[in-house]
C-alpha cells in the first residue's frame, strides 16, 4: 500500500510550492504522525496491561496488604498515652492518607469497609462524600487535559466500561452535524459555512469518482468483483467519516490520480482539500488525546506525567522499582510504631515529610 506521505505534492523544478499546496503537505504529514501515534498507543496499552498484570499486580496486592497493617498500626497507636496533639494529628493524615485509596481496593469487600471506617475515624470527614467529590474532580480533569466528556453513571474504575464510553463518544463526535448558531450568522461565519459547504462538495466528487469506477456490480469477472467489493468498502468507509486523505489515497491506488495531477490542482480546489484536511487531523488528535486520557484513568496515573507509547514497558520497570522500594520501606517501618519514643521520631519525620509534599503540590499548582 501507498504510504500517506507519498500523497505530498513535490515542488516543481522550476517554481515554488503555493501557501496552499504546502498546507497540503503539511497536514498529510501531521495526519500520518498522528495516526502512527494513535496505531503506538493502540499496540502498546495491551502490552502493558498484560506485563503489568503479571509483574506489577501480584506487588501492589503484598503491598495494599501491608498498607492495611499499618493503618491498623496506626489507628492503635492513636490511642497511646504520651503523645501530644500535633503527633496524633499527623497519625490522622497518615491514616487517612493510607486508608482512603484501600478503601476503594483492599483485597476483599470486609478490608475495605474496614479502611473506610478508619478514613471516616481519621480524616474529620465522611468518604463517601469525599470519594463523590474526588470522582467529580477526576472527570473534570480528564475533560479539561484529554477533551473527554464522562457522564456521572460512568464507573471511572471499570476499564471496560470507561472505554466502551469513549468509543460510543467519539463515534458519536465524528457523526454529529454541527451546531446551528442561534443567532444570524456574520459574514465571517458565512463564509466559514460556505466553505465548508464547498469542502463537502469535494469530499463528494472525489467519492463519486471512485464509486463510478469501482462499482462491483458492473463487473462480470467474479475475481475483479471482489476486488472492486473490498474496494468500495474502503471508500464507503472513508467518505462516512470524512477521511479525504483515505480518499486520495484509495485514488492513487486504483491510478485514478498521480502525484502530478495533485500538484495541477487549482488554489480553490486545494483550499476546500485544506479544510477537510483540518477537520480530519483535528479528530485524529482528539482521538490519541481520548487514548492517553482513558490509559491514565484506567492506571491512576497523574494526569501531567509525560507519558510516550514506545515508552510504557520502560514506565511498568520504573513502577515496579519503586513499589518494590515502597513494600520494602513499608515493611521496615511497621517495626517502629510498638516503641514509643521510635514512634515519636518517625513521626517527627513523617510530619516534615507531609510539610514537603504540601509545598510541592503548591509549586506545581501554580507551576514553578
Amino acid at each position: 500500500m501507498t504510504p500517506l506521505r507519498a500523497l505530498s505534492i513535490a515542488q516543481p523544478a522550476t517554481a515554488k510550492l503555493s501557501p496552499a499546496q504546502k498546507k497540503f503537505n503539511s497536514l498529510v504529514k501531521r495526519i500520518a504522525t498522528q495516526r502512527e501515534l494513535l496505531a503506538q498507543w493502540e499496540r502498546a496499552v495491551p502490552l502493558y496491561r498484560e506485563r503489568r498484570e503479571r509483574e506489577f499486580a501480584p506487588l501492589l496486592n503484598d503491598y495494599r496488604l501491608l498498607s492495611v497493617e499499618m493503618v491498623r498500626a496506626l489507628h492503635r497507636a492513636s490511642s497511646r498515652k504520651g503523645l501530644n496533639q500535633t503527633e496524633r494529628a499527623t497519625i490522622d493524615a497518615l491514616t487517612a492518607d493510607l486508608a482512603g485509596p484501600l478503601a476503594e481496593s483492599a483485597p476483599d469487600e470486609a478490608l475495605r469497609a474496614e479502611m473506610k471506617q478508619r478514613y471516616n475515624d481519621h480524616a474529620g470527614s465522611d468518604f463517601d462524600d469525599d470519594g463523590a467529590e474526588g470522582e467529580a474532580t477526576a472527570c473534570d480533569l480528564a475533560r479539561e487535559l484529554f477533551g473527554i466528556d464522562i457522564p456521572e453513571d460512568v464507573d471511572l474504575r471499570s476499564p471496560e466500561e470507561l472505554m466502551r464510553h469513549l468509543e460510543e463518544q467519539m463515534q458519536a463526535d465524528a457523526q454529529a452535524p454541527p451546531e446551528r448558531p442561534a443567532r444570524k450568522p456574520g459574514k465571517r461565519e458565512q463564509q466559514a459555512a460556505e466553505q465548508a459547504q464547498q469542502a463537502g462538495q469535494s469530499l463528494r466528487e472525489v467519492y463519486r469518482k471512485l464509486a463510478s469506477a469501482l462499482h462491483p456490480d458492473r463487473e462480470a469477472d467474479p475475481a475483479e468483483r471482489a476486488r472492486k467489493t473490498a474496494l468500495m468498502q474502503r471508500v464507503n468507509e472513508a467518505y462516512a467519516n470524512n477521511r479525504l486523505l483515505d480518499l486520495l489515497h484509495l485514488q492513487l491506488e486504483v491510478e485514478q490520480i498521480d502525484p502530478a495531477q495533485l500538484a495541477s490542482l487549482g488554489t480553490e480546489r486545494l483550499k476546500h482539500y485544506n479544510h477537510v484536511l483540518a477537520e480530519q487531523l483535528d479528530e485524529l488528535q482528539h482521538e490519541v488525546a481520548a487514548t492517553e486520557g482513558a490509559f491514565v484513568l484506567e492506571f491512576g496515573l497523574h494526569p501531567l506525567q509525560r507519558l510516550q507509547p514506545a515508552r510504557l514497558l520502560d514506565t511498568l520497570r520504573h513502577q515496579v522499582a519503586q513499589l518494590t522500594l515502597d513494600t520494602h520501606q513499608l515493611r521496615q517501618q511497621l517495626t517502629l510504631l510498638d516503641d514509643l519514643p521510635t514512634l515519636k521520631r518517625w513521626l517527627k519525620m513523617q510530619r516534615q515529610a507531609l510539610r514537603v509534599q504540601q509545598d510541592d503540590d503548591l509549586l506545581s499548582l501554580f507551576g514553578r
